[in-house]
């Protein structure tokens, strides 16, 4: 990999309008989300654009945790539970300039499949994207093409 490609900032690569969820959100909403987009995780965002945490998958499988005696939760109840009950607040992120090795040693050392992209200010941070390890690995594509070419024209 080229210099370039190593020092790349993340918002040439990530997704700018990605889709979020609100604290408010209920689970039977979430997995109608998970079902159409497939993805992972949703950020969970406040209604001023504010990241206020992530909600996995696994974070929805957490509700099918049996009680002392081995019941399961009532459907009806996960389906009304809200993420920010189920959301993890404290979550790793990454900024827009950050250069995208920065972000996949991440990915690679925490094995986390995304990544919010934030703008760091006072208060909370507010979500300006997120990186995927498919993005990431379409920038190193890109940039692997260019320095074909460029090879193949001053050959």
């Amino acid at each position: 990999m080229d210099r370039h490609a190593a020092t790349m900032p993340v918002h040439q690569v990530m997704t700018t309008a990605p889709i979020t969820v609100h604290p408010m959100t209920t689970v039977t909403e979430l997995l109608a989300l998970f079902d159409r987009h497939d993805f992972n995780a949703f950020p969970v965002v406040a209604p001023d654009g504010t990241l206020r945490g992530i909600v996995s998958k696994l974070d929805v499988l957490r509700l099918l945790h049996p009680d002392e005696h081995f019941r399961l939760p009532d459907a009806k109840v996960i389906g009304a539970t809200r993420v920010a009950e189920i959301m993890r607040p404290g979550i790793l992120t990454v900024e827009g300039e950050d250069p995208v090795v920065a972000a996949a040693e991440l990915m690679v050392s925490t094995g986390r499949r995304s990544l919010p992209v934030v703008r760091r200010g006072s208060g909370w941070p507010k979500l300006v994207g997120i990186v995927s390890r498919g993005d990431l690995l379409r920038g190193l594509r890109f940039e692997l093409a260019e320095d074909t070419r460029r090879q193949a024209v001053h050959v």
